[in-house]
């Protein structure tokens, strides 16, 4: 190759024209020629770069508009290649989205539920919102609105209304059994309808109206808290400051006696009770086991002691109490404490379930404690005090009865049985406790350990994380066993349904199809909808694209996720998606991408036939489409499928000749899909689909017949094309073949399914569908014809038949022969003198034949001389018909029967044409002068005429067929000049035609202010032959 001009740089951006404020922009200069560029990227006006490398990132902003163009140096020859073209860069401010309020409206209160709304003015189609707080994001997702809950911050937002809490008289100090009643008055709004009461953390479900009463029945600080609802907004009141209520012990008596004991018979003793807190105290005296008092007073005076004296005094009996109460559940704590006016020196007994057997416990103080009760620690209980040896015990308390049942366990029970959800999804939970009814508890929530706010029964969360709850006994504020955890999973994307790829979407009436649905990422649970699409009706809409929707009528209840035609007909021809739904009430996915069908006849009557025959082409190649018809083609148009719906006519920049042919110059991603061709009246051929990209596989568009070898090759965008490459059938490795090509030597059905081809560092193919055709249907098609064929020979040998008898009765053939056939030979052709026109004679036994005279012409001596070897033994003549001779004629007539044969001409090769370019450059410059020759191998240039084409039409169509095998109308060359140039060749002796040539491509590439043509060949598809030129 000879380089006239210098390489050309050529800048391209991503993404294109125009970008967004804060979008990532790369330049990227690209020089495919020679190697060790230094890329320097220009900004205008400015002569400096702004950048070096192949590459130039930009985060767009308004500073950066404005035109750009790159240029490639080296060190070596050439130094500099050509600017790239440039390129302007246009950036726009990004739409701005508003944040409204859908409800409620002002003012806010903590814990309301609040819709907002992201409101883009411009542009449509915005497909996903993200949701930010304080510039963290808090939500992705689909729909344009959010529901938050306002947190518990004071402050933030307008102040809940506050509640007040009071005791009633009488005041304080309380002891075990005394009542309080409190009071929650709330100043602002007088419609509340609900109060809450809490003790501590925990609420006590029993108390709901605006008072309150409470029997302590144990000694301790207790501290109280209530809030109110009302049914409008504000719902809730803040909670109110707390209150505490101290309940304290009994005051203690104290008993002392005069004088101490022992006492002697007859001495004066005297016993003195003293409460020192308080007043009013009535006293009463006690002895022994004796429940019946022996006096009153504060003071007891014995006069002269005897033995019947003897004994232990109390001011009173014990009283048993339990803490927290009477009913346990297993696991609780409880104390019992037998309280006496004395302690000191005493040691405590207690029973349980009978007073006559031995004490369960002794304790020196006057509280017993089981840490975690059993349902064998349930029983009456009674306590006494004793002291002194021998030991002299008070009276029993009164029993004290503790019933303990076991600890219910809560558990969650999920309401489907799948624990992966999906954006919009109702998540069901709900906490069951075997022991009474629902409406007995009160109910936490917590997730991942942590206490969730709601307390109801049933919820629906809708975040991730394992869940779990207890219940609160609503009469005695007894808690449930925690339950075990259930694990959930919510997605932030809507469910959506995929179809099954089908290994061919086009099929013969009568085959069968089984269509799949599955939901992405899930698989329990779904019911699926199939919906076929009123073929590509523009009128009607589904979702975005343009066709609607018609269930199926057999998936109306739900079906399972397969779907099957058979057989199928011409009516199931259409468009196919799916929906999956699960659950009650029923949650439904987003419709799956459509898949396309077609159902044909046996022989469809038109094809798409792509002038590359290979359904896959590079990004940025032409493709041009057009259908095959078998007889008439009008009403057939070329139509297309893309996922967005068919079109009647070329997809969008397109340039289309005729409805039944489409063509670009520079397809793109955009343009891949299926194509097919469609009559007016519903007819259809059978589809072909076209990818794009920069890795192709090279497969036939059409099945491939069966026995035939077929050559798959794997080709990369760029120099070079043949790139090693693995080779895969229906996602399965075949192998590796570092020529990029893989061979099968005989086509089977064995051999039909979706192949692609790989290379690790270039990338891969799209899939294509090679099918297979049976020999069968072409032998059955050809047997039809032979038969046909033989049929129609039989009857027209047997019409022959009877039409040579008939002439043969009527008719009669005289031929004349010059005696000295040497001679003739010799006469010149044109010479008429030495002929002899027939004027009689009679033969006998020659009455029907037909009378003619043969004339004998001289061979053009070259003619003679190329065609003597081979047709040494044929006769050349003129046959004029004459009168019938008289039956006396000249004597040196020879009358004789000629039989005419046609002698089968041997098979000839056709000779192919050929361009010569003179001088024979690869790239020449403007004012060039070039001269095109057409050569046909093994012949003189003298025994052809030659026609010229441009672009597949004729040269000088007026002039048609020249001498010359030149064409010198080329030089010096200019941008007109640019085409395709190809030559035809006629023979005049016979005017049979040559093959055509290959096209030679001269191609115009101006660069500033050079001109560069660059010369190359390409195969020629389809050029008109012109009408043969007759000769004499």
């Amino acid at each position: 190759m000879i380089e006239n001009a210098l390489p050309l740089a050529t800048l391209t951006v991503e993404p294109h024209s125009p970008v967004f404020t804060g979008e990532t922009v790369t330049l990227r200069c690209v020089i495919e020629s020679l190697s060790d560029w230094t890329y320097m990227m220009y900004k205008w006006p400015s002569s400096a770069p702004v950048s070096e490398g192949n590459t130039f990132n930009i985060i767009a902003a308004q500073s950066n508009k404005g035109q750009y163009w790159c240029q490639g140096k080296r060190r070596d020859r050439p130094t500099a290649s050509q600017t790239s073209s440039r390129i302007t860069l246009d950036v726009t401010a990004l739409p701005e989205a508003m944040v409204n309020v859908v409800s409620p409206h002002s003012p806010y209160y903590p814990g309301d539920d609040v819709t907002l709304r992201c409101d883009i003015a411009e542009y449509t189609g915005w497909y996903r919102y993200d949701w930010y707080k304080y510039n963290n994001q808090i939500s992705s997702q689909t729909k344009k609105t959010i529901l938050i809950s306002l947190p518990d911050d004071a402050g933030q937002y307008t102040s809940l209304p506050t509640a007040t809490l009071s005791v009633e008289p009488p005041q304080g100090p309380y002891y075990p059994g005394d009542e309080v009643t409190l009071r929650c008055d709330i100043a602002e709004y007088t419609d509340w309808y609900l109060y809450y009461w809490y003790r501590g953390s925990y609420y006590i479900p029993s108390q709901k109206s605006q008072t309150a009463i409470y029997l302590h029945v144990d000694v301790g600080l207790y501290q109280y808290t209530c809030a109110g609802r009302r049914g409008s907004r504000p719902t809730t009141s803040q909670l109110s400051a707390p209150i505490s209520i101290t309940v304290t012990a009994l005051p203690l008596a104290t008993l002392t006696v005069e004088p101490h004991s022992p006492v002697f018979t007859g001495e004066t003793v005297t016993l003195k009770c003293v409460i020192k807190s308080l007043s009013g105290w009535t006293y009463k005296w006690y002895k022994g086991l004796s429940s019946a008092p022996v006096s009153e007073g504060n003071t007891f005076t014995i006069r002269g002691a005897t033995e019947s004296h003897k004994g232990q005094y109390w001011s009173s009996k014990p009283k048993l109490t339990l803490r927290p109460g009477h009913q346990l559940l297993t696991g609780d704590s409880v104390t019992l404490t037998c309280e006496l006016g004395v302690s000191s020196g005493l040691v405590f007994y207690w029973y349980r379930d009978t007073q006559t057997s031995d004490p369960v416990a002794q304790t020196d103080g006057n509280s017993y404690s089981i840490i975690s009760v059993k349902v064998s620690d349930g029983g009456q209980y009674w306590c006494r005090a004793g002291r002194g040896d021998p030991v002299y015990h008070t009276q029993y308390s009164d029993e004290v009865e503790i019933k303990v049942t076991e600890r219910p366990k809560a558990t969650v029970t999920l309401k489907s049985n799948w624990t992966e959800f999906f954006s919009g999804e109702r998540v069901s939970l709900r906490c069951d406790i075997k022991s009474g009814e629902s409406s007995d508890w009160e109910y936490s929530w917590f997730r991942n350990g942590v206490s969730k706010s709601e307390k109801e029964h049933e919820i629906s969360p809708s975040q991730n994380g394992n869940y779990t709850c207890k219940g609160q006994r609503k009469r005695d504020t007894k808690e449930s066993e925690e339950s075990a955890a259930v694990g959930i999973t919510v997605s932030s994307e809507k469910a959506q349904a995929v179809l099954g790829s089908l290994s061919q979407m086009w099929l013969t009436e009568g085959d069968s199809v089984t269509l799949s649905c599955e939901v992405r990422g899930s698989t329990t649970g779904w019911r699926f909808h199939w919906y076929k699409t009123a073929p590509y009706s523009p009128e009607l809409v589904y979702e975005k694209r343009r066709y609607s929707l018609q269930l199926v009528s057999d998936s109306i209840s739900g079906a399972e996720g397969s779907y099957t035609l058979s057989p199928a007909a011409l009516r199931h021809t259409g468009v196919y998606v799916c929906k999956g739904e699960r659950g009650e009430p029923a949650y439904h996915t987003e419709f799956s991408q459509p898949q396309p069908l077609w159902v044909t006849g046996v022989s469809p009557p038109a094809s798409v036939i792509i002038h590359s025959n290979w359904t896959q082409i590079f990004t940025s190649e032409s493709l041009s489409l057009r259908c095959g018809v078998q007889g008439n083609s009008t009403g057939w148009r070329l139509r297309w499928f893309t996922g967005r719906g068919g079109i009647s006519k070329c997809p969008t920049l397109w340039r289309s000749e005729t409805g039944s042919t489409c063509s670009i110059s520079s397809a793109s991603s955009s343009d891949s899909g299926v194509y097919w061709c469609q009559s007016e009246s519903g007819e259809q051929s059978d589809p072909v689909t076209v990818h794009t990209g920069n890795v192709i596989l090279e497969s036939p568009a059409h099945p491939v017949t069966e026995g035939d070898p077929l050559t798959l090759r794997c080709r990369y965008r760029r120099q070079p094309s043949n790139i090693s490459a693995d080779f895969y059938k229906n996602g399965t490795l075949l192998q590796t073949f570092t020529t990029g090509e893989m061979t099968i030597p005989a086509v089977s059905e064995s051999h039909e399914g979706v192949y692609r081809c790989r290379n690790p560092e270039k990338g891969e193919s799209p899939e294509s569908w090679v099918s297979q055709r049976s020999e069968s249907s072409d032998s059955e098609s050809s047997s039809l014809v032979v038969a046909v064929g033989v049929v129609v020979g039989l009857l027209i040998a047997f019409a022959l038949v009877i039409l040579l008898v008939l002439l043969y009765r009527s008719r009669k053939v005289k031929v004349s022969v010059t005696p000295n056939l040497g001679q003739q030979q010799n006469n010149s052709p044109s010479s008429t003198s030495h002929q002899r026109p027939v004027s009689g004679g009679a033969v006998a036994g020659t009455s029907d034949v037909v009378y003619a005279q043969i004339e004998l012409k001289k061979m053009d001596a070259e003619r003679k001389k190329k065609e003597g070897a081979t047709k040494s033994d044929t006769l050349y003549s003129l046959l004029k018909p004459v009168k019938k001779p008289d039956l006396a004629g000249p004597s040196d007539v020879t009358y004789a029967d000629v039989q005419i044969k046609m002698k089968p001409q041997a098979n000839r090769v056709r000779q192919k044409a050929g361009v010569i370019l003179k001088p024979n450059w690869t790239k020449l410059f403007r004012r060039d002068t070039v001269l095109f020759r057409c050569h046909i191998p093994g012949e003189p240039s003298t025994d052809w005429e030659y026609i010229w084409y441009k672009d597949e039409e004729e040269l000088n169509p007026s002039k048609s067929w020249s001498e010359s095998n030149e064409y010198k109308n080329v030089g010096p060359v200019d941008e007109s000049d640019s085409g395709e140039y190809a030559c035809l060749g006629m023979r005049k002796v016979d005017s049979v035609f040559s093959e055509i040539s290959d096209a030679v491509i001269l191609v115009s590439q101006c660069h500033c202010q050079v001109s560069v043509f660059t010369v190359h060949e390409k195969d020629i598809i389809t050029i008109p032959l012109p009408p043969k030129k007759a000769y004499s």
